[in-house]
């Protein structure tokens, strides 16, 4: 074999093998950094914002159960709080209205999709501040 067909065959070996690498970690979630996971809360809070503002009821429903099912996720966790059950009522309050705003959207009521979207907003600036006292 010459030397430039045995490097053709160690080219696409290592193709191969990066190809490969690539499609396993597809298969695995990533897991973000606090910071992408709050960029990620409020780029769909804008959104909502958005849907609201045009009447897009579907915007403000898709991202309504965004933010419901990130609140969900294993980042959402706050594990430097002592104590969990206040948050845990903050968690439990920003589903329901992730859900309420929803339904809301889906009932194309805009005045009721608007206030649960105000709700939530509240409910996660309460939960900011009572995470950095805790924090203290």
């Amino acid at each position: 074999m010459n030397a430039t067909v045995m490097r053709r065959i160690v080219l696409s070996l290592g193709g191969l093998a990066l190809a490969a690498a690539a499609a396993a970690q597809e298969g695995q979630p990533r897991t973000r950094s606090r910071a992408e996971f709050m960029r990620l809360k409020l780029e769909h809070s804008k959104k909502v914002l958005e849907g609201l503002t045009l009447e897009n009821f579907e915007t403000v429903s898709t991202s309504a159960k965004a933010l419901k099912r990130l609140s969900q996720a294993a980042e959402w966790e706050v594990p430097t709080i002592p104590d969990v059950s206040d948050y845990i009522v903050f968690t439990t309050e920003f589903q329901r209205l992730a859900d309420e705003m929803d339904r809301k959207a889906k009932d194309k009521n805009v005045d009721g999709a608007t206030l649960a979207y105000l709700r939530l907003t509240m409910n996660c600036v309460n939960c900011h501040k009572y995470v950095r006292q805790a924090a203290k």
